[in-house]
């Protein structure tokens, strides 16, 4: 008899490759709010570069991010059971060689999410890692792992490639390694809610 099996309280991270936006336009965009506002904020980033959040209509293109992201959230709604959720706010991230960011998660968000822009998987330019948090460790010893498979792994990595696309719960807690090549990244991060709209004041925190 075949033991049935059911994955309740998974930690889903969707992934898809999107090839409806400019991402020449985005790249240009991301520089410009570089030069506008040199500072940006140190949220998770380290020696990278973060926006504050850009506003409905700043950018065409963004904009048309935003609408391209919306219809795929609408799939992971169906697939969660969930009300139709909005992005938040949404933000430009520039990570520079020897960048990277620490280990944070998103409160307030039920998910977040990061499109890449500009990344070559070739070049090195840090993975996106995903901890597990459940406190496995503390039950699974080493010695008792034949092979890492998805219950037994204490942490997921994604290399980063330009027009990939990650969506993943607000609270997995999440980093980006170290930039070691000589070229920047470049991606966009969002907030997603189940209630509120894109361009509204920020209660999300990207930590």
């Amino acid at each position: 008899m075949a033991m049935h099996n059911e994955l309740w309280f998974p930690s889903v991270i969707w992934s898809a490759v999107i090839n409806n936006v400019d991402n020449g336009a985005l790249k240009k965009f991301a520089y410009d709010k570089i030069k506008e506002d040199p500072q940006g904020r140190t949220i998770s980033n380290d020696k990278g570069y973060q926006s504050v959040d850009i506003k409905p209509r700043e950018n065409a293109e963004v904009d048309h991010l935003v609408h391209t992201l919306d219809k795929e959230m609408l799939e992971i709604a169906q697939q969660t059971g969930l009300k139709m959720p909005k992005i938040y706010n949404i933000w430009v991230n520039v990570n520079y060689p020897g960048s990277s960011n620490n280990m944070h998660h998103h409160i307030g968000a039920i998910f977040s999410g990061v499109y890449y822009v500009d990344a070559d998987p070739k070049l090195n330019q840090g993975n996106i890692s995903f901890e597990r948090t459940d406190n496995a460790e503390y039950h699974i010893a080493p010695s008792a792992i034949e092979k890492i498979t998805y219950f037994t792994a204490q942490q997921s990595n994604y290399a980063s490639s330009t027009g990939g696309l990650f969506v993943f719960p607000g609270w997995l807690k999440h980093k980006v390694g170290t930039n070691e090549s000589n070229k920047d990244r470049i991606s966009i991060s969002w907030n997603i809610i189940l209630r509120g709209d894109y361009g509204q004041p920020n209660t999300c925190h990207n930590l």
